[in-house]
C-alpha cells in the first residue's frame, strides 16, 4: 500500500456554506454562463456553442472560448496559499515575513 501523506487543515466545511467556486463561460464576448456555483475549483468544462455562433466562427476562421473559474476571496486565498511563498495581506505568514525583514533590516542598521 502507498504511504499516506497527511491531508491538510480544512478551513471551511462547503456542506455548510455552499459552493464557493464558480465558472463564468464566455463565447466570442459573450457571456453563456455567469458564475455558476460548484464545488471543485479544478474542473472539467464543456462549453456548448451555438449553430449562429459556430457559422460566425467559421467565416471569420476563429471562434474564442472563455472559462474562468474563481471563487470568493477568501476561499481563493487559501488555495493560493497552499504555496509556502505566497504572501498575502491579513495573514500571519506574511506578517511573519515582514517581520523578518524589519529584523534583518535593524540587524544590519548596526
Amino acid at each position: 500500500m502507498a504511504d499516506l501523506r497527511p491531508s491538510i487543515r480544512a478551513t471551511y466545511d462547503s456542506h455548510v456554506t455552499g459552493p464557493r467556486y464558480w465558472v463564468t463561460t464566455e463565447v466570442d464576448g459573450k457571456t453563456i454562463a455567469f458564475r455558476e456555483p460548484i464545488d471543485d475549483p479544478f474542473v472539467r468544462c464543456a462549453v456548448r456553442v451555438s449553430l449562429l455562433a459556430l457559422l460566425r466562427g467559421l467565416f471569420r476562421r476563429q471562434l474564442f472560448v472563455t472559462v474562468v473559474v474563481g471563487g470568493d476571496r477568501e476561499v481563493m486565498n487559501d488555495v493560493l496559499e497552499l504555496d509556502e511563498n505566497t504572501l498575502i495581506p491579513g495573514r500571519t505568514r506574511k506578517e511573519a515575513f515582514r517581520q523578518s525583514i524589519n529584523e534583518k533590516l535593524r540587524n544590519a542598521d548596526g
